[in-house]
Order: structure tokens, then C-alpha cells, then sequence
């Protein structure tokens, strides 16, 4: 079933039995034999040794604030709203549907299970959960939005039925079932399986071995770095974590983990001096805490000599993050001073990971350009041109271009069908009504949309804290918003500082999320009446512009279909200059044919 250093709270003989850790891999003697008709719970997640310390005080698991570890996902689908016939039909279906033909998980990831009454469906970490003290919040995001069928059952303190355990209500106990006998068995035969059980229990057949994530692009709020138990004896700080800062309380108030116990060291004392915490203060806090005289001396002396400071996406604190602090919506705990050490480490593991997984290069996506022309993710990245000359479709175009990128797409002026048959359009290079006829005509769609299914639609215009929280659940890879003036701020009715506010969060979402964000600005009177746009066309005060890193302009005629994109600003890097056709029937952007060109001295990014 999992790691067997992992330990489970369980429940034994009723599910209000309550209140105690074992081994996940003493479960089967808990169990007992057939004859004993024994119920057992465990919980949904696991933990390390931490959670007996938490228990046998005799804590509830709901205020347990370690770490919470996955050695399975459970899904629980128990259909109680139809009939038992009808419930074996709907686990066939989504087993043989919704998991294997949907979202392509193997067979061998998927172990089924009758419960006595429902069935549950145990899969491997396919989405990459780490360990985390905030597991539960990314678990709870991903898999009600993936497997919205299941129940429910995903915070800290949910149990989940044992294998083989007892069913008191059906009198039947809970056992494995194949997936060829799931499509073939009838529910009589099922019940009969699940009549008795075996008087010798392996739970290690059922266990899931090294198996890599692969659904990891529907991952939520991904979690933090693995934890590593702790192996020092643990603090003795006593601490009910307040609103404010409350990651460097609940860091305090567990042991120091092996391998990070001076980082962390660092965090506590630059916390305690800039809450004006006297030095001497900090050093006894620090013995106290680890035991170590002299590291706990020569680590207050560094923090308050160098005035060292630490924030929200600090990757100790982020580990901590609650979100009941104060500063968990905006990150703003502090303002992120660095000194350079730091930043040349951060630089040399950012050259060496491949820059990122968010950036993407020009260069790359049009073959008439060949010049690097990177965007990279921190970066705002504003689109201006006037009505009619096709700036959301030409940001469409981009979005179906950058394939392997994980896209939070904002269309706010256009219908949901209408954002829809568009990607389509241009993916395919379909006219209208072709798109309309092939959706009418296929009875599996899945081949129209397969080529855009890295783009995430959002039709409802969303408050700006709002979309900053979103950003930082799901997680994406770049962020498109069309337009920008749709979004929502509260409490600001002036239009020139509306803009100002949505230019700066879009910035800030931006760093913060360490994403991609590019939105469709609109120009102001002046240029629409001249019909050229350029740095100086964006509608509002000249935040707009200066708070982009890249601005990129669309100009062109409304009678005739060329159109020249050309970056007016760019804060890292040369310019850029494509010309493209735009074919309004198939709402493609397209790039003239390469040109070969003898002896002239041109390159194939001259115009």
C-alpha cells in the first residue's frame, strides 16, 4: 500500500474509534481473520512518526499542523443516488471511460475495489503530490476538478474503509476486484466475492512501485519540496500559529528537519529582527529550539550583522504556508531583498534548468524570424492594435501555437462557442462551417480538440484578487487575458486608475506565479484615428507601458489581410518584426513561404 514507514491514524472496530498511528504494513494483523468480521478505518493520507507525538496527546488529527504524505489517491464513488444495478454500470464506465480512454491511465495503475456497498478506485501519485504541510488544499483543487464524480473526501482528517475490513451494513467485506471481473461479474457474483476473505492478507500485492506522474499538467496549487522526517528530538515550543506570519510559527513549533536545519535557523532569526526581537532574545529562542549553542549564536550574529530577509515564495517558508495568514492571498510579507550570492546561485541553476518550462522563443514559432526573441516568465507582455485588425485572434494564433505550454486563457469579449470554434478554426485551418459540420458529424470529438487541449478558457470577467488566486491554484504556464479593461477592480471607479491598478496586478501575478502573462490592451482616440498604433497608442497613463516588459503592436489596413507585428518595447533583447496574412475564413495568422534569396546579403528576418 505504500511506503511502510508511513503511519496512518486509524479507527478500529467503529469509525468513531478514533485517535491512534500505526505502520501502514501492520494493517492485515488489525485486521484479523475472516470469522472476526473486524471493521477498520484508516486515514486518507499518511505520515511520519510526528503524527504519534500528535495523537497520544490526544489531539484531534484536524489540528495537526506536520506534514501530510500520499502512498495512494482513493477515490470513493459510492453513487448513492441511483440503484445498485445502475451504480455497476457507472464504475464501468468510469473506469473503462472517464480513467483509461479519457485521461490514458494505465490499466495496470488502476485497482478497483467493492466496499460492501460502493467501490473505491485506488491510482499511484500520477499527478506529482509531494509532501507538503498544505498536501491537503492541492489534492482537494486537482481531484474535485478531475474526477468530480467521487466523493468529497480529501481534507486532513477524512478515513477511508481498509482493505478487507468487515462492512457492518452489507455484512460483506471490502475486496479487490480485476478489471475483467468489474466488466464481467455480475453485482450477485461481485457480493459473493466479497463474502469472505482471505485468512492471510499481503497488502504488498496491491502496492504501487516507482511509478512516474504523468497527469501532472492537472496538478492545483502544486505543493512544496519533500520532506524529510525529522530524527532530533522534537521542540519544545508549544504554539498555536496566529493570522500573522503563520508559517515561522508552525516552523518553530516542530522539530528542525535534517538537511535544513540552519536554512531554517536563518528564517526564524531574520523573522524575529524585523519583528524588533532583541538579538539575545533569538540566540536563547535558537538554543532552545535545536540544542546547539554555538550554530544558534553564529546564526543570530549573521542574520542581524547582514540584515538577511526572507519572504512568501522563500522555499522554507513556502513549505509552512497557511492559508489562514494574513499574507497567504498576496505573498506580501515582505519585499524580496536578496544580495548577490544568492542571485548568482538562483542565475546559474536558472541557465543550467533550461531557463524555463514558461518561456518560449519566437525564433521558435515562426520560421520567418531568426532571431531570439525569448519571453520569459516574470514578464508582462502587452498586445496593442486597433479594431478590426485581429489582435485576439492573433493571440489565439499564439496560443494554439505554444503546444507545450499550460495556457489560463482569458476571453472576456467573445462568447464561450465563439473562443471554442476559433481555436478549432485555427488549429485545423477549418472555415466556420466546416467546424460546425465535422462537430455535428463525428461522434468522438476528441480528434478536433486534441491539438488544444494545453489552452484553459475563462468566459467570466474576474475580480483581479480573485484571477491572482486562481493563477496561483492552477498553476499555468502562461496567462492570456483579452482585454485587459474587462477585469474586474473593486472600489476603483476612475477609469485612468482602473487601468493603472490592472497593468501593475497583472505585473505582479506575473512575478509572483512566476508565469507568462501577455494581454490585449486597448489604444486610445488619437491613434485609432490615425489608424497606427504605436508605444505611445495604449489607452490610460503611461503605467501601461511602463510597467510592460514587451509591447507588441498589430498594424495593418482593414481592406487588405497583411498585418506586421513589431515589438515597440522590449526591456531584455532586440526587436521583432513579422508580417503575416491574415485569412479571416480560417482565422489563421500565416507567415509568407520562406523566401530563398541568392547572394543578396538578406537573412530570413529581414522585411
Amino acid at each position: 500500500m505504500g511506503n511502510p514507514t508511513h503511519f496512518v491514524e486509524i479507527a478500529s472496530g467503529h469509525i468513531a474509534n478514533r485517535g491512534r498511528a500505526d505502520l501502514i504494513e501492520n494493517l492485515p494483523s488489525l485486521i484479523g481473520l475472516p470469522e472476526n468480521k473486524h471493521e477498520l478505518y484508516h486515514s486518507w493520507y499518511s505520515f511520519d512518526q510526528e503524527i504519534q507525538s500528535h495523537l497520544d496527546g490526544r489531539n484531534s488529527i484536524s489540528t495537526f499542523k506536520g506534514v501530510y504524505y500520499i502512498d495512494q489517491i482513493i477515490l470513493d464513488l459510492d453513487y448513492k443516488e441511483v440503484s445498485e444495478s445502475e451504480r455497476l454500470q457507472a464504475i464501468r464506465f468510469f473506469v473503462n471511460t472517464d480513467l483509461i480512454e479519457d485521461l490514458s491511465i494505465k490499466e495496470e495503475h488502476i485497482r478497483i475495489w467493492y466496499s460492501g456497498t460502493g467501490f473505491h478506485v485506488t491510482l499511484p501519485n500520477l499527478f506529482g503530490f509531494t509532501p507538503s504541510t498544505t498536501l491537503p488544499f492541492s489534492v482537494k483543487a486537482t481531484l474535485e476538478d478531475v474526477f468530480p464524480d467521487a466523493d468529497k473526501i480529501y481534507d486532513g482528517a477524512r478515513l477511508i474503509r481498509s482493505p478487507f475490513s468487515y462492512n457492518k451494513k452489507s455484512g460483506l467485506f471490502k475486496v479487490p476486484l480485476t478489471l475483467r471481473e468489474l466488466n464481467t461479474f455480475s453485482l450477485d457474483k461481485i457480493k459473493e466475492k466479497a463474502s469472505t476473505i482471505p485468512t492471510k492478507i499481503d497488502l504488498k500485492k496491491y502496492a504501487f512501485k516507482n511509478v512516474a506522474p504523468y497527469l501532472k499538467k492537472y496538478l492545483k496549487l502544486e505543493a512544496e519540496k519533500i520532506y524529510k522526517s525529522a530524527t532530533v528530538q522534537r521542540s519544545t515550543f508549544d504554539i498555536d500559529p496566529t493570522r500573522v506570519v503563520t508559517c515561522m510559527q508552525t516552523l518553530l513549533s516542530k522539530p528542525p528537519i535534517p538537511g535544513e536545519r540552519n536554512e531554517s535557523m536563518m528564517r526564524i532569526a531574520a523573522w524575529y529582527r524585523r519583528s524588533g526581537i532583541p538579538k539575545e532574545t533569538v540566540i536563547q529562542t535558537l538554543i532552545g529550539w535545536t540544542g546547539n549553542k554555538e550554530e544558534a549564536i553564529s546564526t543570530a550574529n549573521s542574520a542581524y550583522d547582514k540584515g538577511y530577509n526572507y519572504w512568501c515564495n522563500d522555499y522554507i517558508m513556502s513549505k509552512y504556508c497557511d492559508p489562514k495568514c494574513i499574507h497567504f492571498k498576496r505573498k506580501d510579507y515582505s519585499m524580496p531583498i536578496e544580495n548577490m550570492s544568492t542571485l548568482a546561485e538562483k542565475y546559474k541553476e536558472f541557465l543550467e534548468s533550461g531557463i524555463s518550462k514558461s518561456a518560449f522563443n519566437f525564433k521558435d514559432l515562426y520560421h520567418t524570424w531568426n532571431s531570439d526573441f525569448w519571453v520569459m516568465p516574470g514578464e508582462l507582455v502587452i498586445l496593442l492594435g486597433d479594431t478590426g485588425m485581429g489582435k485576439s485572434t492573433y493571440l489565439s494564433n499564439l496560443a494554439v501555437l505554444l503546444r507545450k505550454h499550460k495556457i489560463l486563457y482569458l476571453s472576456l469579449e467573445n462568447t464561450w462557442h465563439l473562443t471554442y470554434r476559433r481555436f478549432i478554426q485555427i488549429s485545423l485551418g477549418y472555415s466556420k462551417d466546416e467546424s460546425n459540420k465535422y462537430h455535428k458529424e463525428l461522434e468522438d470529438t476528441s480528434t478536433l480538440y486534441d491539438s488544444v487541449d494545453h489552452i484553459h478558457p475563462v468566459h467570466k470577467c474576474p475580480d483581479v484578487d480573485k484571477l491572482e488566486e486562481e493563477v496561483a491554484r492552477f498553476n499555468p504556464d502562461i496567462v492570456m487575458v483579452d482585454p485587459t479593461n474587462k477585469i474586474i477592480v473593486r472600489n476603483v471607479h476612475n477609469e485612468f486608475d482602473k487601468m493603472n491598478s490592472i497593468v501593475t496586478r497583472l505585473k505582479d501575478i506575473a512575478v509572483n506565479q512566476e508565469c507568462v502573462v501577455i494581454a490585449v490592451h486597448h489604444i486610445n482616440k488619437e491613434s485609432a484615428k490615425t489608424g497606427y498604433v504605436d508605444l505611445n497608442s495604449a489607452k490610460g497613463s503611461s503605467t501601461v507601458v511602463q510597467e510592460a516588459d514587451k509591447v507588441l503592436t498589430l498594424n495593418g489596413t482593414r481592406i487588405e489581410s497583411e498585418r506586421l507585428i513589431t515589438s515597440d518595447k522590449n526591456r531584455d533583447g532586440k526587436g521583432l518584426k513579422i508580417m503575416f496574412t491574415f485569412n479571416k475564413e480560417h482565422m489563421i495568422f500565416k507567415e509568407p513561404p520562406p523566401i530563398v534569396l541568392h547572394d543578396q546579403g538578406f537573412s530570413k528576418g529581414t522585411l
